[in-house]
């Protein structure tokens, strides 16, 4: 028995009509008129005066005939049932048996609120899980090749509910079910929409749910359809534009997101965020003074998003503005005093500027807050290096190496802190591992060969000093080519003694 409800204005009284269904499971369709009702699109393709069951059974048997004769019962290296036949078809909006229901009541109320004109639609409840009245289709039950068993015009005969085994992504996203045997039948429960409330439903839909015709026909021909003759154009938001241009970034292509946040920028030339996106795009395309300008704009517009300062740093930090990198970060850290990528890009623009001991600090509160993160131990390595620190630069190191770096500086290093502290062999072993990485980096080849020389292994040591000398010279590096020739005239004196 239907419980009759006053027709539905908004979305919050259709959530509440649907409440009335918790006993059950049910499956609903929408239809944008109240005057419809459950009916198969293949019943109405005969004149209204010549419509019968008959009819219907053989519009239906005709059009799988006629899909097998054209070849179309071919799919994916086997043959299509009957009821997959239709089914297919139906996707491509030939009129069959099947009639499409889903599993959320909030996309029946979609499609009930469609159509530009004001009349009322309707949506109706039938309840699944009734085996006298609606019989599940098994794959056992496609093994029928006639339809004629399934589709009856008994007073009681059998519905059913069918899932097909192949779903497409409009299927699914719809959460579609078909529902087939008689060409109409009545619903369990149904509910009226008032045409005057559509507008507002469907707004409400989409601010809620995320529900739009371009979301429910993730295909090519739901996105053609979406936009035909009939469908009113409506131009992007600003907020649509800079949604479209980041899903082109996210694709990596750059220069068409820019297009999409510049007309963004254009209709709002207040929306940050659209600066900052763009910023990121340009970033990303090494346009980085523009970036810059942009991320300017950005954080002008909202100065307490930590999130634009932070990128606004590492643009300016790749273009070498130190002393700005460092008040950047120094203004993420006042906002968000937890961004480990601050206190890590501080450390590396203090590391640049010869700051060693203040660099030391910010890599150490980087390391933690993430005690995995390889980087920081890295370089924190480079600056006790350089402050002569080497029994510690070398834990750095071998704190890297153990999380994941193990990249040519980080072998050479560590086998120069070897090296300075006396640690010979230990070193020689690190070069090793140096110019495997990168064969034609000269000091590697120096530092190595002096390494052997130390150890009196003046053959082996001669051999690495003129690698050392030949690139050297390819690099024009003159400093290096002095202390090369400078100890192979060493080995020459220790081999004439």
């Amino acid at each position: 028995m239907k419980i009759l409800v006053d027709p539905i204005v908004t979305l919050d009284q259709f959530m509440k009509w649907t409440t009335l269904f918790d006993d059950g499971e049910y499956v609903f369709r929408g239809v944008p008129n109240e005057a419809y009702g459950i009916q198969a699109s293949a019943y109405r393709r005969a004149e209204k005066d010549d419509r019968s069951f008959e009819k219907f059974l053989h519009i239906n048997k005709d059009l799988i005939t006629e899909a097998r004769l054209r070849g179309y019962h071919q799919k994916d290296g086997r043959e299509l049932k009957a009821l997959e036949i239709l089914a297919d078809l139906q996707h491509f909006g030939a009129a069959t048996c099947l009639i499409d229901f889903t599993y959320s009541a909030q996309i029946a109320l979609f499609f009930a609120c469609q159509q530009a004109s004001k009349l009322n639609g309707k949506v109706f409840a039938v309840r699944k899980q009734t085996p006298t009245r609606l019989k599940e289709i098994r794959l056992k039950d496609l093994k029928e090749e006639d339809i004629d068993s399934f589709l009856k015009d008994d007073e009681g005969s059998q519905l059913y509910h069918w899932q097909p085994r192949q779903q497409n992504r409009r299927i699914l996203t719809q959460r579609s079910i078909f529902l087939f045997g008689k060409y109409e039948f009545a619903a369990d429960e149904e509910c009226i929409i008032a045409g005057e409330g559509k507008d507002n439903i469907l707004k409400e839909l989409q601010r809620v749910a995320g529900i739009t015709e371009d979301w429910l026909f993730p295909d090519f021909e739901g996105f053609a359809q979406a936009r035909g003759p009939d469908a009113l154009y409506t131009a992007l938001t600003p907020s649509e534009y800079k949604n479209r241009g980041f899903l082109a970034y996210e694709r990596g292509d750059y220069k068409d997101a820019i297009i999409d946040y510049d007309i963004a920028i254009d209709k709002d030339s207040n929306y940050a965020e659209a600066y900052y996106l763009r910023g990121l795009a340009r970033k990303s395309l090494k346009q980085r003074e523009e970036s810059i300008l942009d991320f300017n704009e950005a954080i002008r517009l909202d100065p307490a998003r930590s999130d634009f300062y932070v990128e606004r740093a590492t643009a300016r930090f790749s273009s070498g503005r130190y002393e700005e990198t460092i008040i950047d970060t120094d203004d993420v850290i006042r906002l968000n005093s937890d961004d480990t990528r601050a206190y890590f890009l501080r450390g590396l623009a203090k590391y640049r500027l010869k700051r060693y001991e203040e660099a030391i600090s910010d890599l150490s509160d980087t390391i933690h807050r993430q005690k995995k993160f390889a980087d920081p131990y890295y370089w924190s390595g480079l600056a006790k290096y350089r402050l002569k620190r080497y029994e510690e630069a070398i834990g750095d190191f071998d704190d890297a190496i153990h999380l994941s770096i193990k990249n040519q500086p980080v072998y050479y290093y560590r086998g120069l802190s070897k090296k300075r502290l006396g640690q010979i062999a230990a070193s020689i072993v690190d070069f090793d591992r140096a110019i495997r990485q990168e064969p034609d980096y000269a000091y590697s080849h120096y530092h190595r060969g002096d390494a052997k020389f130390k150890l009196e292994r003046y053959t082996e040591a001669k051999v690495d000093l003129e690698k050392a000398l030949t690139l050297a010279k390819h690099e024009e590096d003159d400093d290096l080519m002095r202390w090369v020739l400078n100890l192979l005239k060493e080995i020459d004196e220790k081999n004439s003694q």
